[in-house]
């Protein structure tokens, strides 16, 4: 795994400075941005932001070679972090957090391009999330022999790292709006793990075969949601006491992903009533309707010239 983050690294290097070098444009509906001039001239891998860019509720997207920063819900391009990023989140105030491979966690506030704060969790981190209602970060990593979850109080250092006696590798986390983490991974079987509020110790609920190892987990302002890449599902559960119940599910069709069951892992958005994640090969992200699901009403997008694996999207809210 730590090869992989590294290649995965160096080969972002590349593609960025590949893209320095390309032309022209691309458009690919009526309801889509086209491939602009902006990413030409800034994918050298530097950050930037365009004046007034900063300003509104912006969308954060991470491909593994960088991080782009669009209006909400306009969809126009107006910035990128100059960092490698997959799984991404934001917490309340519309600070943005980017797991990297340099074993740290970068913070940047709403429309910023220079981190507020690196956060040092020990190991890889894979992906995080942030209670509602306290600030606390939650971070999956990858350590040695076993996975972790690393949870910052307030977001700031130090950290406190729990295992999982039935979970040797940790995917992606969400938490519900009463601070109870949620966590899914493979160890002794496929789980999904609770961490209640206040506890010391996760709680297990047995994945059948009907749901990706590593979906993402999300709160949709009444359910914790657990999707599944490999169906373009995504469940609505009821927990109980050593188990869960499915007491709704999403279909998303022309959702287009990379899903290869371990990492980079998929994440998606659920927001307000809509459903975001990639519709196209192409640098592109489809909008579905919350919780009708069905086929896209719209398309923000394309942010580069070709094919491209999108693996993280936050929303980063500006403050009102």
């Amino acid at each position: 795994m730590r090869a992989e983050l590294r290649a995965l690294a160096l080969f972002g290097s590349v593609v960025l400075t590949l893209l320095a070098g390309c032309s022209g444009s691309r458009e690919t509906g009526a309801n889509s941005i086209p491939f602009t001039a902006a990413v030409r001239e800034h994918s050298g891998g530097r950050a930037w932001m365009k004046p007034g860019g900063g300003r509104g509720d912006l969308l954060y997207v991470g491909t593994g070679d960088n991080v782009y920063v669009l209006s909400y819900p306009q969809g126009k391009l107006v910035g990128s972090l100059g960092v490698a990023g997959n799984d991404l989140c934001s917490d309340k105030m519309g600070d943005v957090f980017v797991p990297s491979s340099e074993y740290v966690v970068l913070e940047y506030a709403h429309g910023g391009i220079s981190p507020l704060r690196t956060l040092h969790g020990g190991d890889i981190p894979l992906g995080c999330a942030v209670d509602p209602r306290a600030g606390n970060l939650a971070v999956t990593q990858e350590a040695s022999g076993a996975g972790e979850v690393a949870i910052f109080a307030d977001a700031k250092e130090p950290a406190t790292w729990y295992r999982d006696a039935d979970i040797g590798t940790f995917g992606l986390c969400g938490y519900d709006d009463r601070g109870n983490l949620f966590v899914d991974g493979t160890g002794s079987g496929n789980y999904l793990a609770e961490l209640p509020k206040g506890s010391g110790e996760f709680r297990n609920y047995p994945l059948g075969s009907k749901f990706a190892a590593y979906g993402d987990i999300a709160w949709d302002g009444t359910h914790i949601t657990l999707s599944d890449p490999t169906t373009g599902s995504l469940f609505r559960l009821r927990f109980e006491k050593s188990s869960f119940k499915v007491v709704g599910t999403t279909r998303i069709k022309g959702w287009v992903n990379s899903y290869s069951g371990h990492w980079p892992y998929i994440q998606t958005l659920v927001s307000n009533g809509t459903f975001i994640a990639q519709s196209s090969a192409l640098a592109e992200l489809g909008m579905w309707r919350y919780p009708a699901g069905g086929h896209s009403n719209g398309t923000l997008g394309p942010f580069e010239s070709g094919d491209i694996n999108i693996y993280g999207v936050t929303l980063s809210t500006a403050r009102r």
